[in-house]
C-alpha cells in the first residue's frame, strides 16, 4: 500500500442528505473555541458541519444567496414558491 502524504487527507467522504420539515436542525456552541456545529438528523442518520465562526458567516451567506437565487429563477419562470421563505 501506499502512504498517505501528511499534507493530504488520510479519505474522503461525500455525503448528500435532503433536509426536509422532519429533519431536526440544531447546534452546539464551543465559545472558547470561537466554533460551532451545526447538525442535521433524520430517520436515515445524521451530518455535522464542524464550523469556526468565519465558517459560520461563509456558510449563512451561501444559503442567503440560495434562496435569493432560487427566488430569482423562479420569478424567471413564472414559478411560485411553494413554501414560505421566512419558514
Amino acid at each position: 500500500m501506499t502512504a498517505v502524504p501528511d499534507l493530504m487527507p488520510s479519505s474522503t467522504v461525500w455525503v448528500g442528505m435532503h433536509v426536509y420539515d422532519n429533519t431536526s436542525l440544531g447546534t452546539k456552541i464551543y465559545p472558547a473555541d470561537d466554533r460551532a456545529t451545526v447538525e442535521a438528523t433524520g430517520s436515515g442518520g445524521s451530518v455535522t458541519l464542524f464550523l469556526g465562526r468565519p465558517e459560520i458567516a461563509r456558510l449563512r451567506g451561501v444559503l442567503e444567496q440560495a434562496e435569493h437565487d432560487l427566488t430569482e429563477h423562479q420569478n424567471a419562470i413564472g414559478v411560485r414558491a411553494t413554501s414560505d421563505p421566512a419558514a
